[in-house]
């Protein structure tokens, strides 16, 4: 016999057949919101000194290694894991973050929920899954897209939230559906790859800002984590920068010098495809990218192959090749952009010589040309202190987490939101930043 949440994913996907989200198109200038249109303000510089202390050693189990980075209010847990399975990967994670994991989860949890159900009518999403969250609940919902999803997923992605679960001993449903809010709650965000005569010495630099929500407490426990793999079914290392218990990627590098970035889109143009619920979600697209691919040329063959979901714009720098592509992403279509054929173009997105951006959406005038003027002003002389101290924080982006690649030299800087209890300011863009040399953390050893 069926139960009903077999019963339900049968059905589901049979609708999936002929019925994907098209309720994000607009295809017009003027349904952009008024967050897209009118703010034209710029922000102060962030004159903090960036934080170059060397990582403090917390605690060692079999398979990882726990450290602390940065100083005062802005420190961020640094875990190492190592392993031959998911499973390995994810219990030593689990056991030396228990405590944040308790803490930061179910408050997330409960937050995420309510914000999803408070605002349902307003998410765009297939009607058939606002009604059966409306009905059923965010957990039975989240339960039956996981089915949907679960044959396009690594199976050692459940491995390893298996372990995490196992080792923090909770509820491991309940670190699925958080990884399945992704496709929900996408948040507006800003990017840029920046390479040859835009940076100073040619370097290959590229902006990660997350402007998502700082009210589920997040930032109280942000982890850097650094993989490990001792087999090539696991990829190769790589630096996952998210919150205890999470393991979805949205900011990262890998030992190979990729990095990522990514957009969720509220403001399309007809040039987008159809959005779809079923596929592989697109933050374990982004990880796939990360712990998978060697070349510029592997992520983008491996993003024209797989099955996408919704409306993304993503960018993806080479520092081995020198340059970077941004993505226009959906289900039914997708399109690379380098500098000369950058879109959308428009006098608010000029196109701008070694330079892929994308200020806060892609239909969003006021936040694109922000981004645009910043690096202009910057131009030939952009460094990642540079793009610190007067393009994140002049153009204001970033309010959960900001991460700035040097894929060149293969360093990272990062900075997150003011914790509960913290003092200061609350974006990650205007506190102080932290720099991991990840030459260093990908050649740590047990």
């Amino acid at each position: 016999m069926f139960d009903h949440k077999s019963i339900y994913s049968l059905l589901f996907g049979l609708i999936l057949v002929i019925q994907t989200s098209s309720a994000h198109k607009t295809g017009i200038l003027k349904n952009v919101g008024a967050f897209c249109s009118n703010d034209t303000t710029r922000g102060d510089p962030n004159l903090i000194p960036i934080d170059e202390s060397e990582a403090r050693l917390i605690n060692k189990v079999e398979n990882g290694t726990l450290y602390q980075i940065g100083a005062g209010q802005d420190q961020i847990w640094l875990i190492h894991v190592y392993g031959n399975t998911g499973y390995d990967f994810g219990y030593a994670y689990g056991t030396l973050l228990r405590d944040q994991i308790h803490k930061l989860l179910p408050r997330a949890w409960a937050h995420f929920e309510q914000e999803i159900m408070d605002a349902l009518k307003d998410l765009k999403l297939p009607k058939w899954f606002e009604e059966l969250i409306a009905e059923k609940g965010l957990p039975f919902a989240l339960d039956i897209q996981n089915d949907l999803v679960k044959k396009y997923m690594d199976e050692e992605v459940y491995n390893e939230m298996r372990g995490i679960a196992d080792a923090a001993q909770i509820d491991y449903k309940t670190i699925i559906r958080l990884h399945m809010l992704g496709e929900i709650t996408r948040g507006r965000c800003s990017l840029y790859g920046l390479w040859g005569n835009a940076t100073l010495g040619g370097k290959t630099l590229q902006l990660r800002a997350l402007d998502w929500d700082v009210d589920g407490g997040l930032q109280d426990y942000p982890v850097i984590t650094i993989y490990h793999p001792g087999t090539s079914k696991l990829g190769h290392p790589f630096a996952n920068v998210a919150w205890a218990g999470y393991i979805g990627t949205l900011t990262g590098m890998s030992s190979l010098r990729l990095g990522i970035s990514e957009i969720g889109v509220s403001f399309p143009d007809d040039t987008f495809g159809d959005e779809s619920i079923t596929g592989l979600p697109f933050i374990f697209v982004e990880r796939h990218i990360l712990q998978f691919s060697e070349t510029l040329d592997d992520a983008l063959s491996f993003i024209s192959n797989v099955r996408r979901t919704c409306h993304l714009i993503l960018g993806i720098a080479d520092g081995k090749l020198g340059t970077a592509r941004m993505v226009q992403y959906s289900h039914s279509k997708v399109n690379f952009f380098d500098d000369q054929n950058l879109q959308p173009l428009a006098d608010w997105h000029p196109r701008i010589p070694h330079a892929v951006y994308s200020g806060m959406d892609w239909l969003c005038p006021s936040r694109q040309y922000k981004l645009y003027r910043a690096i202009i002003d910057q131009y030939g002389q952009i460094t990642p202190e540079l793009s610190i101290k007067n393009i994140t924080s002049v153009v204001k982006t970033g309010d959960l987490h900001v991460g700035v690649y040097d894929l060149t030299d293969n360093i990272m800087y990062v900075a997150n939101a003011r914790g509960t209890g913290e003092q200061g300011p609350m974006e990650a863009y205007k506190r102080q930043f932290v720099k991991v040399d990840l030459n260093v953390e990908f050649a740590r050893t047990r």
